[in-house]
């Protein structure tokens, strides 16, 4: 090992670089998973100069450059693409029988109203995270970083909030004893400490797009 290591240098500096990016990424990926923390990983340039780095070797160590395709972030690539793809479809199909159950109204959209969401995460008072949605009810939303999923839905002329903390990057599943309904009071919920990465106040309103306190 020492000896390939004196005699190819470069590519044993570009497969170290490699490991220590891939086990940096599965850390981050381990957080994300248990701990509810986010920390930007650098999905693929693990495995890009494992590649790299034994394509500079000679074609009996060429071969060894498909090592590079062992690095998860690269396959957890077209898992995203994926769920990108066909989010919506997958949310659908998630919360229908929920929907069902509860007997809330059929989805419909109004042009003249928004959905704003405001977080202040405790310990980060002085970095409130602010986001704006279009107005459909029934329809997942993405809210917080790391994220949940609300929804704003009506029933016998009142509004309601569905808030899903217990998606565990599993889109498909669901876990009704972390799904909660909150009446809109004056247009308004104002919830605290929902979970243990949504720490803090958060606040959901539904305003008019012309809204001077809140513009589009």
């Amino acid at each position: 090992m020492l000896d390939f290591i004196r005699q190819y240098i470069i590519c044993a500096v570009f497969v170290a670089m490699g490991l220590f990016l891939i086990i940096g990424n599965i850390a981050v990926m381990l957080s994300h998973r248990f701990k509810k923390t986010h920390v930007s990983g650098i999905p693929i340039l693990g495995g890009f100069l494992i590649v790299i780095g034994f394509l500079t070797t000679p074609k009996p160590f060429k071969y060894l450059a498909l090592l590079g395709l062992l690095d998860p972030t690269i396959w957890m690539q077209f898992v995203n693409i994926y769920y990108c793809k066909n989010e919506d479809a997958i949310l659908n199909k998630r919360y229908a029988p929920f929907f069902a159950e509860h007997d809330f109204s059929p989805s419909r959209e109004d042009e003249s109203l928004q959905i704003v969401s405001s977080i202040i995460y405790k310990g980060r008072e002085e970095f409130p995270h602010n986001q704006e949605y279009y107005y459909e009810t029934n329809k997942a939303f993405r809210v917080g970083y790391p994220w949940a999923l609300m929804m704003v839905t009506e029933k016998d002329g009142k509004r309601f909030l569905v808030l899903d903390t217990g998606t565990e990057g599993n889109l498909k599943k669901i876990d009704p004893e972390k799904i909660s309904i909150h009446p809109f009071e004056e247009n308004a919920v104002i919830l605290h400490d929902v979970a243990g990465f949504l720490e803090g106040q958060m606040v959901i309103r539904i305003v008019k797009k012309d809204d001077p306190v809140h513009p589009r």
